[in-house]
């Protein structure tokens, strides 16, 4: 018998490429991925990848059990989520998945009332940039900023999220001759929208924020991240640029999951009060 650890192992080495892309993914030690892996190769009794310095390749042997291996994960995922959606009770846990400058200027501060209607629920938080496998139940919530959501997935539109530019107070009242730009890694949000030198490109909305509140440029954030600073006001005349949505979205085996329905009745709640923040309307 395989133990289901091992298909797992198996499947995340080969999408990473790498033993340490495999422990990164599933939040283990790099000498677990190793010995798992090695534990089944020898039940197996064939190598399942061809290793190199930098990377692990399937084998003849690897590619003839990956179909099999990727129906497994599937069926295992089914019957977590058919069993999850089954329990009826109001306590327990809910995966729930968010950019962290999202939760922390939408739902932060909003948060204990949740708990005040629902003290047994216990929510496992992920502020992560990636898009979690709702299919695995990586998440059961996710609320991701996106103009293309899978279509196989359930829940709705929860705003428009605009940009608009920003500055600190300071930098606005000793405003340079020629505006120092502080670019995102984002294509909508990279280029400045007024004459300026780029001084800083960055991948991170809250390095982007935190620089801009220093003063050492201005730039293009989110509605709902400078709006709701106190220490960054807008641009004078400069307009909204359109950009992205934002999406809460569930599988359809738990979108009727009591403890699920709860936390997402909250969060369209939240959303909708807060949604003139976020679209740049107050």
């Amino acid at each position: 018998m395989f133990n289901w650890d091992d298909i797992q192992v198996f499947l995340a080495v080969t999408r990473a490429g790498t033993v340490r892309g495999a422990a990164k993914e599933l939040g283990v030690t790099h000498a677990t991925i190793s010995r798992r892996l090695r534990e089944l190769e020898k039940r197996l009794g064939s190598e399942l990848f061809e290793r190199s310095s930098t990377r692990h390749k399937l084998s003849t042997a690897g590619h003839s059990i990956f179909d099999a291996a990727v129906r497994a994960q599937e069926n295992m995922a089914e019957i977590d989520r058919r069993a999850f959606a089954q329990d009826r009770s109001l306590a327990g846990k809910v995966k729930l998945s968010v950019l962290e400058s999202l939760y922390m200027a939408v739902l932060n501060e909003k948060f204990h009332l949740f708990y005040a209607e629902n003290p047994l629920i216990e929510v496992e938080l992920v502020t992560s940039e990636q898009l979690k496998n709702l299919a695995q139940r990586e998440a059961d919530i996710v609320i991701r900023i996106t103009n293309s959501p899978p279509e196989q997935a359930f829940g709705r539109k929860l705003a428009n999220s605009p940009l608009a530019c920003y500055a600190s107070a300071d930098y606005l009242a000793n405003r340079p001759e020629l505006d120092r730009w502080v670019a995102l890694e984002h294509e909508t949000a990279r280029e400045p929208i007024i004459p300026a030198r780029l001084v800083m490109t960055t991948n991170s909305l809250n390095v982007s924020a935190e620089t801009i509140r220093q003063g050492t440029g201005l730039g293009l954030l989110p509605c709902f991240i400078g709006d709701k600073s106190p220490d960054l006001v807008r641009v004078p005349e400069t307009p909204l640029i359109p950009d992205m949505e934002i999406w809460a979205l569930m599988h359809a085996d738990v979108q009727n999951t009591p403890r699920v329905r709860a936390l997402i009745n909250f969060i369209y709640d939240v959303f909708d009060s807060e949604k003139g923040l976020i679209e740049g309307r107050i």
